[in-house]
């Protein structure tokens, strides 16, 4: 039997005339009446009688109907794995990140790269360093960004952004001069708002926030809004620092000054393709002018 057979005979099963199986399969009485005959012929004994205006299925037909609708079934599911594989994106970017990128450079990358890939689906996810090195090792992303360097003999790294650990406080709390940066004078007697010690650059940090309260938060981005409700002072990375609210906030660099950088982190083995470069480069883009903006607001 075809599948068209199929088809047919499972559609008359289910609505008891030619009329009914024409309607639900979108086709003509006349090809449906062919269809079925043909059915019969390769069977070689009758699937239906007619009795009245209905097709009554015999004692045969009654016995297939399981294996007709379970193949039915099966035809259902292949054309709508086939109709999503027609309207899937051509390519799923899977990118594992710090949370801190996740939230400060993330959504303006997607913004400009949906732009230029519109056919690439992309799949975030905000990790630990520890996790991101995983993901990427096993091939479970295309591209790891981390604010963290351990250099691994399976991973490549490259060096997409460099900016500076600042300090970001309400304008009451940072009413010093700090022409030349915060120093860890500037910060004796300010309550701090810092990441923990095994975070990225958190035992930079550990020094500047002894002999004072500070409060231990796990992301920058947290940080940052604990600092505009007037919390304390943050310690965070300048990229995250670039979406203050610097109506009522001061950002300013520390001194000396604490280096923190992005970094792209893919397998040796892997196949980098296009879209993943080009997403790449536009976070490094991002991650430069949030940097740079921080750098011309300290010189107006």
């Amino acid at each position: 039997m075809k599948l068209s057979h199929i088809d047919v005979c499972n559609a008359v099963l289910m609505t008891g005339s030619v009329t009914g199986a024409a309607k639900l399969l979108h086709l003509s009485q006349p090809a449906v009446t062919k269809l079925l005959y043909s059915a019969e012929n390769q069977l070689g004994f009758k699937l239906f009688l007619r009795e009245k205006n209905k097709l009554v299925p015999t004692a045969e037909a009654l016995q297939l109907q399981p294996e007709f609708q379970a193949i039915a079934q099966q035809l259902d599911r292949l054309r709508e794995h086939s109709r999503s594989l027609a309207n899937k994106p051509t390519h799923v970017l899977r990118v594992a990140c710090a949370p801190s990128i996740a939230a400060a450079l993330i959504p303006q990358t997607l913004e400009t790269f949906s732009q230029l890939f519109p056919s690439v689906s992309c799949e975030i996810e905000a990790l630990t360093h520890d996790s991101i090195v995983q993901k990427v090792m096993q091939c479970e992303c295309d591209v790891g960004l981390s604010l963290a360097s351990l250099p691994n003999p399976a991973l490549v790294e490259e060096v997409l952004a460099s900016g500076v650990i600042v300090g970001v406080g309400p304008n009451s709390m940072m009413d010093m001069d700090t022409c030349g940066g915060l120093s860890i004078n500037d910060l004796a007697h300010l309550p701090l708002i810092r990441v923990p010690p095994g975070g990225p650059h958190g035992e930079d940090l550990v020094p500047l926030a002894s002999g004072n309260a500070a409060l231990t938060i796990s992301t920058n981005y947290l940080a940052l809004r604990l600092a505009e409700r007037g919390m304390g002072v943050a310690l965070i990375d300048s990229f995250t620092a670039a979406q203050a609210d610097r109506r009522h906030n001061r950002v300013v660099a520390l001194d000396p000054a604490i280096p923190v950088r992005i970094y792209y982190l893919r397998a040796h083995r892997a196949q980098g393709h296009n879209a993943a470069r080009r997403f790449v480069d536009i976070v490094a883009a991002m991650a430069a002018r949030a940097h740079r903006s921080l750098t011309e607001s300290s010189q107006d």
